[in-house]
């Protein structure tokens, strides 16, 4: 996947001394704006086992304190090779720099895959990962489908991973999608096991406390589109959960209720989700 790049420019004109006419009570008036450049370079490549802590967080930002196992899901983003990206920020490299020590680092920005947990049913973190799914629906009564066609062995079910820190733009969702679509459709190709028939994705979202019906805010942006598609989705809260990991600047002011929003996407209408992602964050 090519490398993406965004650059923010600020730059400020200096404003002129002011001279005096009177030598003697002259004054310098002097307002100086610092001109500042700056230029952010985010590189997407195949995730690599230097970026196992990296994913990981980025992970734990997303389930909190399920009883999933993390590091083993982190192994398996990594071990697919030819499905899914991470995001860093990339550099030039001095000539005294190391490039395997730059690596180690380069913190993860962004991670973007899918786990079939269909074929990977019997590894501990799908185990979980399945049941958390199935039970976190039928608590909150959310649609049967869920459970239905997690429980149906006779087509598979990916879990997508779409992750980030909550500064990095959503704009770069964007070509993280449509890389991974064109992985799997690739790996499609070859009868390899990513023929989905339909996507789960986890979502962070958020609400007023202690207004029900008060509308449902997602924490990364182009994942509202997503659901415009799904065939339906749930909410439980993680309210409970979360004195360990930060989303959002919100969370201080103590005036809003987080959950976890849980889309069940049909594959046919995967990439209508991401062209619509497109579309809506080009026009903001």
């Amino acid at each position: 996947m090519a490398s993406k790049k965004k650059r923010v420019e600020d730059v400020a004109k200096d404003d002129e001394m002011s001279d005096q006419s009177d030598a003697e009570d002259m004054e310098e008036d002097t307002e100086m704006e610092i001109k500042e450049e700056i230029q952010v370079d985010f590189e997407a490549r195949v995730p690599e086992g230097s970026d196992f802590h990296g994913i990981r967080t980025l992970l734990q930002q997303l389930f909190l304190k399920a009883n999933i196992n993390l590091s083993e899901m982190a192994d398996i983003i990594i071990s697919q090779g030819q499905v899914g990206s991470v995001v860093k920020q990339s550099y030039v490299p001095e000539e005294d720099e190391d490039d395997e020590e730059m690596a180690e680092d380069d913190p993860v920005l962004a991670v973007t895959s899918v786990i079939n947990i269909t074929d990977k049913k019997d590894m501990e973190c799908v185990k979980q990962v399945r049941s958390m799914l199935i039970d976190q629906c039928q608590k909150c009564g959310g649609d049967p489908r869920f459970s239905k066609v997690l429980n149906d062995g006779g087509h598979h079910v990916g879990l997508l991973v779409s992750e980030r820190y909550i500064n990095i733009p959503p704009q770069l969702a964007v070509p993280m999608f449509e890389s991974l679509l064109k992985e799997v459709e690739k790996c499609k190709n070859k009868k390899m096991k990513y023929d989905f028939a339909y996507y789960i994705l986890v979502c962070k979202t958020y609400r007023q406390k202690g207004q029900k019906n008060s509308p449902l805010f997602y924490t990364n942006a182009e994942e509202e589109y997503l659901q415009e598609v799904s065939e339906t989705s749930f909410q439980y809260s993680v309210q409970a959960e979360r004195d360990t990991v930060v989303d959002g600047s919100w969370d201080a002011e103590d005036q809003f209720e987080a959950f976890r929003t849980v889309l069940l996407i049909s594959a046919d209408k995967l990439k209508q989700g991401v062209d619509k992602i497109k579309t809506e964050l080009a026009t903001t």
